[in-house]
């Protein structure tokens, strides 16, 4: 039962919370943040010059609420800004039903107005997101996700089918599929254990998308593909001159016993089919025992079918996945101009998103 507080401190994240806030996660989500977790992705991120976090403390002094940011250096076109994905926000169950939720992020908006950043925005599930339209944040459309499933007995039920038939029946369909979509002859592909930070940087710079996105500059790639909760590995298409022609990094991770792959991020994110088809045979190729693929829905469709992707949203797998919404606010307070750089917000085409501008990827 939720505990009644007359009064709760609303407040910055300051030195000496850490340790706190290490409490209260294991506290809402059961598990111990690592460290170099927390410090990858708040203490050291480069593009803030502080910790991104608004807090609730108690009357004994107890912090009992997290609201923490990902801060994301962001463009359109050559335009450049910094935008703030909340995420991890916790509240200790005898705190629940208070309004902390509320409270922490009014202050957070508040901390922000008219401040460094220009956007929030974020990937809310059906349960949270209600909260973040009533303080203003607007759906910009459901997020989809394309799956390649390599083991239906490690990730979906599969009924009346023996997991050991399901998973065969897995392998013999994804065999064909690889082996209908050969890839092109005259493209090379690279691997990077270590991110190649200049190369991807430099390809990014090539075909710069003119919707909002992550800014693929050097300091931003060697920092984000050094989370600790994934592993990464990198792969650049050359062509028969042996000039680079794209790039694309998979992150692997194991989640309850499954061994999960992501297409997290392709630079440019409006590679061409030559070189996306290049850089699929051969991650798919290197990434055959993971037990499911995931790829954004940035990249064409066409393409991805060929070699088995299919999207969450259509049977089956949307019986097994749950419904993600990007939505979206301008950091003012009032929020009463919703475009940025003459383009709305709101309007689904004017994001080029991967999974490297999400916090979970």
């Amino acid at each position: 039962m939720s505990k009644v507080r007359e009064t709760y401190e609303i407040r910055q994240f300051r030195q000496g919370d850490a340790d706190r806030f290490a409490t209260l996660y294991e506290a809402v989500f059961e598990a111990t943040p690592p460290d170099e977790w927390f410090d990858w992705k708040y203490r050291d991120n480069p593009f803030v010059d502080h910790v991104p976090i608004t807090v609730a403390v108690d009357g004994d002094g107890t912090l009992v609420g997290a609201r923490p940011l990902l801060a994301l250096p962001m463009a359109a076109g050559s335009r450049k800004f910094l935008a703030l994905q909340p995420g991890d926000t916790m509240v200790h169950p005898d705190h629940r039903r208070q309004g902390l939720f509320t409270r922490m992020t009014e202050r957070t908006i508040e901390r922000y107005h008219d401040h460094e950043a220009a956007l929030f925005f974020n990937f809310p599930n059906e349960k949270s997101g209600p909260g973040y339209r009533k303080l203003g944040w607007r759906d910009v459309g459901e997020v989809t996700t394309y799956y390649r499933i390599q083991s239906p007995g490690a990730w979906l039920d599969a009924g009346s089918i023996p997991d050991a038939a399901a998973d065969l029946i897995a392998d013999g369909y994804n065999r064909v599929r690889d082996a209908l979509a050969t890839a092109p002859d005259d493209v090379a592909v690279e691997r990077y254990e270590e991110i190649p930070a200049e190369l991807v940087a430099s390809q990014y710079r090539s075909r710069i998308p003119d919707g909002f996105h992550a800014n693929r500059s050097v300091r931003y790639l060697r920092w984000r593909f050094r989370n600790p909760e994934w592993t990464y590995r990198t792969y650049v298409a050359r062509d028969a001159c042996e000039r680079p022609i794209g790039a694309a990094v998979v992150g692997t991770q194991i989640d309850g016993g499954r061994t999960i792959a992501k297409l997290t991020d392709v630079v440019p994110p409006t590679a061409g089919r030559r070189e996306l088809a290049a850089l699929l045979s051969a991650a798919l190729s290197d990434h055959d025992g993971a037990d499911t693929i995931a790829a954004p829905a940035c990249l064409p469709r066409d393409v991805l079918s060929q070699v088995g992707f299919h999207p969450d949203t259509a049977p089956t797998l949307s019986l097994a996945s749950t419904t993600m919404n990007h939505v979206a606010r301008p950091a003012t307070v009032d929020a009463d101009d919703w475009t940025l750089f003459g383009r709305s917000v709101t309007d689904a085409d004017n994001w080029a998103l991967t999974f490297g501008e999400q916090d979970t990827s």
